[in-house]
């Protein structure tokens, strides 16, 4: 975790319009971040404290602790001794001076650090929220006749460590994406849970947004959406129980024992809930309620939404004053989604590059030309591809989440790698950002398919 730590504070500078952002990070940089990390920590267990839902406040101590057993699991040799009761969360006052600073370049890891790994892309926005916004994944959903499709690509820093997790913990199991390791959700928001409900996502673009420090971030509401939505309206209960104004998302939802699909988008003060049965027309609301639900007919259609980092409310549009940036994408999935028929035709999709457009649905940064208002060259793009079904996500629910190092259970479809372009995927020595540490990261970001086993019964 040390070393992703001050990956994503390079990841931060390289990639980020903010002037101030160096490699390494400075004094005056950490104690910003700190400054603010510690607040909203603080603010989360104020607020998990007074929850006056006896099980959404279970819910969120569940992950308090998670995280702090993400940091015990780095730092100690053994589990520490907690009270379980109910009585007590781990406040900042739980840890030593020492524990609560935030480091670059350090050979061990506080709880801070861990604190901010989970909550970058909240802690992104309200650093820099005058920066110009980084746009991120290409995704869709596609309901078939027979099953449910879903697909995803992260667009990233190529020194992300793009990787799958699974959890099982207490009964519930969650197998997902992640950017790298220690995290208590996916942030990259793909996977599905024991409940048959699988999720991706694509981050807006916004030129306006009111950021705040005191709420709860979206780090939190995701984690439990991930975990513990049984039903596509519990997933948009959890994801819109209080805007921030950070890390506003279109999740895309599908419920796998009843074919509904839905799509969950948030601006800085509003969501907006699109929800489909098996068959059946969209149903759309906002909360708060009485707003427009107008929206875009090629992002949500009968059967297919498409993610482009773009909303498809005329709400969530207006509010953020939303730019499509890479305007190809959308071009690309309504000529070639009628092509979708399966696992095998999603992943050819999702990882589909033009050769005259490297901003294309799986497209890199790095090359400083395509398609796009807002031209840039940065070492960023696509860094991974994942696919799956909702037949093959029902597995879940017959799954014991025992460990087994001789189980073969198959989860999702996942590449890890950047785009070919011009016969070479992105190389870091052969790059103009040469000279870059590389910390646990390879110099050839490329990868084939596989699928993922968890080693579960």
């Amino acid at each position: 975790m040390r070393h992703q730590r001050d990956n994503s504070w390079d990841n931060f500078a390289l990639n980020d319009s903010a002037p101030d952002r160096t490699i390494p990070a400075n004094d005056e940089q950490l104690a910003t971040a700190l400054e603010i990390l510690e607040q909203n920590y603080t603010y989360t267990v104020g607020y998990t404290t007074n929850q006056a839902d006896p099980v959404l406040k279970e819910q969120l101590s569940r992950l308090l602790f998670r995280l702090l057993g993400v940091y015990h699991g780095a730092t100690l040799d053994a589990p520490a001794v907690l009270d379980f009761s109910g009585a007590w969360l781990p406040a900042l006052d739980t840890f030593r001076p020492d524990e609560l600073v935030l480091q670059y370049g350090a050979p061990n890891v506080t709880f801070m650090d861990v604190y901010y790994l989970n909550a970058y892309a909240d802690l992104s926005d309200v650093l820099d929220k005058d920066a110009a916004p980084v746009t991120k994944c290409s995704a869709f959903v596609k309901r078939l006749d027979d099953d449910v499709l879903i697909a995803h690509n992260t667009w990233s820093g190529f020194l992300d460590q793009s990787m799958a997790q699974t959890y099982a913990i207490n009964g519930d199991l969650i197998t997902f994406n992640s950017t790298y390791p220690g995290l208590i959700a996916s942030t990259t928001d793909f996977g599905y849970n024991k409940a048959g409900i699988l999720f991706n996502e694509t981050t807006h673009h916004y030129t306006y947004t009111e950021p705040k420090t005191d709420a709860l971030w979206m780090l939190w509401r995701a984690a439990l959406a991930e975990q513990f939505a049984g039903s596509i309206d519990a997933l948009f209960h959890f994801a819109s129980l209080a805007p921030s104004g950070t890390y506003m998302n279109g999740y895309m939802v599908i419920a796998a024992k009843t074919r509904e699909i839905g799509l969950v988008e948030m601006g800085y003060k509003s969501f907006v809930f699109f929800k489909s049965a098996d068959g059946g027309p969209w149903v759309v609301t906002t909360e708060p309620e009485g707003q427009t639900t107008d929206y875009d007919t090629e992002l949500v259609q009968p059967d297919v939404i498409l993610g482009v980092n773009y909303p498809a409310s005329v709400l969530i549009e207006e509010e953020l004053q939303a730019v499509e940036t890479r305007p190809a994408r959308r071009a690309q999935f309504l000529e070639f989604m009628d092509g979708v028929t399966d696992v095998e035709s999603a992943k050819v999709l999702i990882t589909y590059t033009a050769p005259d457009e490297p901003l294309s649905i799986y497209g890199r940064w790095d090359l400083g030309w395509g398609t796009t208002p807002s031209p840039k060259t940065v070492p960023d793009g696509a860094i991974d591809a994942k696919v799956t079904a909702a037949a093959h996500a029902l597995q879940a629910q017959e799954m014991e989440g025992r460990f087994d190092p001789s189980a073969v259970q198959t989860m999702f479809w996942m590449k890890y790698g950047t785009p070919v372009f011009d016969g070479k995927p992105f190389i870091w020595s052969e790059s103009q950002w040469k000279g870059q540490p590389l910390r646990h990261v390879p110099d050839v970001v490329a990868g084939d398919w596989q699928q993922i086993i968890a080693p579960l019964k």
